[in-house]
């Protein structure tokens, strides 16, 4: 099992049921794992470790091709392995959670994006992405925090 971090594995990164299903290869280039080392190091280790709980990886890199076979955008950053959607592991606090997670990554880290994403049903998580250079960060934070 190859670790990125102390708690995140790059199995977990690259986990799809959509590519196990379609036949997808999903397997990052080694400059995709080092920009999720990256956002382990500088966004999702100190997270786990400021809250002392899990964060769950529900997408994380992509190939060009799982990234279309899900509708996501041709620009994502999944695709450079800078991105990762997380969420709490499965509480009735959740959105709580993710309300307090997402105003930490945002008054301590160094992020390009932090996005609060809610599906039709209702499901929520954060997307959050880091690039290697910090001149590309752009602190960009979309949230419906408020409604939530």
């Amino acid at each position: 099992m190859t670790k990125l971090t102390t708690h995140f594995t790059l199995a977990e990164f690259t986990r799809s049921a959509t590519a196990l299903s379609k036949g997808i290869d999903n397997t990052p280039s080694n400059e995709a794992i080092a920009n999720m080392r990256h956002l382990c190091e500088e966004v999702l280790e100190p997270l786990r470790d400021a809250f002392g709980e899990p964060v769950t990886v529900s997408s994380g890199y992509r190939s060009k091709t799982l990234n279309a076979a899900v509708g996501g955008s041709p620009t994502s950053q999944h695709m450079r392995g800078e991105a990762a959607d997380i969420a709490p592991t499965a509480t009735a606090e959740g959105k709580k959670r993710l309300k307090e997670w997402m105003r930490w990554i945002i008054d301590n880290t160094d992020f390009d994006q932090c996005i609060f994403e809610r599906n039709s049903s209702g499901t929520c998580w954060i997307h959050v992405s880091a690039c290697r250079n910090p001149s590309r960060n752009r602190h960009h934070v979309i949230s419906s925090l408020k409604k939530a």
